[in-house]
């Protein structure tokens, strides 16, 4: 009589575990799908099928009552997996792949950095010309040729105050221009 209780099962009658059916296909086949596969495969994508393919056949396996894996069963898995693998490396241009060197980022402004650099100094070079003489003279003493504001202040002959004052005005004036031009932050 059933009761909806499935009766308990003998040593017999018990699946194998997933694993050592597995286990058991790879020393069966793995050679065998070796040469297989390497004849239309890459073999730097030979170990990623091979990986795909056992772990399709453990998760059959994991199925009850697993399935009879024999030498049509695991080949068709493999024809399947292979041609799954060269739809993905073609879809992707993988056949056209090249390796870029890992210090490319390195080598330098890409170009659109390039324009929004000369872009930025142009406005710059606008913005310097633009302010008047004293303040013009104090910023590029002090900027370009990295003079402090009281060698500055000595070099001009005024009082460092004044320096100070006429460095802040040239800095507000310039970055009040630029703001107006259409600075590009970097």
């Amino acid at each position: 009589m059933f009761d909806g209780v499935d009766p308990p099962m003998t040593a017999a009658q018990e699946p194998a575990p997933a694993a050592a059916i597995v286990a058991e296909l790879v020393t069966r086949f793995d050679a065998r799908l070796r040469r297989y596969l390497g004849r239309f495969l890459v073999s730097a994508d030979l170990e990623d099928a091979l990986q795909d393919i056992y772990l399709r056949l453990t998760r059959l396996a994991a199925g009850i009552p697993p399935p009879e894996f024999n030498a049509t069963y695991v080949f068709k898995t493999a024809d399947s997996v292979a041609r799954d693998l060269r739809r993905r490396r073609l879809g992707r241009g993988g056949d056209r792949h090249v390796e870029l060197p890992e210090d490319l980022a390195d080598e330098g402004p890409s170009p659109f950095d390039e324009l929004r650099w000369q872009q930025n100094a142009d406005l710059l070079r606008r913005a310097i010309a633009s302010l008047p003489r004293e303040q013009r003279l104090v910023l590029m003493m002090h900027r370009v040729e990295g003079l402090t504001l009281v060698e500055i202040a000595a070099r001009t002959r005024t009082p460092l105050r004044t320096t100070q004052r006429l460095m802040a005005d040239a800095l507000a004036r310039c970055r009040s221009r630029l703001k107006d031009c259409g600075w590009f932050e970097l």
